[in-house]
Parts: C-alpha cells; sequence; structure tokens
C-alpha cells in the first residue's frame, strides 16, 4: 500500500512541477511530511526523512536527466572535468 501511496506521490509532485514550474521538492516534502505523520512515524524524525527522501529523489532524477542528455551528445564533458 505504501508504494501505491509513493507513486502516486511522485505522479503529483511530476504533474505539478511541470504545470506550474516550480521543484519537485517544493510539492514532495509537504506531502511527505503529512503521509509519515499518517504512518505514525516518530515525529522528531519526521521532517528529517521527507527531505532526506526529496534530495534523494532529485539525485537519482539528475544523473537519469544527465546521462540521457549525454546519449543526444548535450553535455560538453570537458567543461565537467573543470
Amino acid at each position: 500500500m505504501e508504494l501505491i501511496i509513493y507513486l502516486l506521490i511522485g505522479a503529483i509532485a511530476g504533474f505539478t512541477a511541470g504545470l506550474f514550474g516550480v521543484g519537485g521538492g517544493l510539492i514532495i516534502v509537504p506531502i511527505l511530511f503529512i503521509v509519515f505523520t499518517q504512518l505514525n512515524y516518530d515525529p522528531n524524525v519526521i521532517m528529517h526523512i521527507a527531505v532526506g527522501t526529496s534530495l534523494a529523489t532529485i539525485v537519482v532524477t539528475s544523473i537519469s536527466s544527465v546521462m540521457a542528455h549525454h546519449k543526444k551528445g548535450a553535455v560538453l564533458c570537458r567543461y565537467l572535468r573543470i
């Protein structure tokens, strides 16, 4: 059940971010905070987990994006070395 909730959060964040041009983390962190609260996670670490999860998704998405752009020849690797 949790997997479905997380997939829905991702879909909502992606749609909203694309529609309004905001970062996905702006949407994901508050929604994760609410979901983690409803799932009775420890209140002392809920915000830390929400922010950490959001950062992890941003890192994975960024790497995926760089790889896709690199396949199309849109990444200038010589500037990455500097």
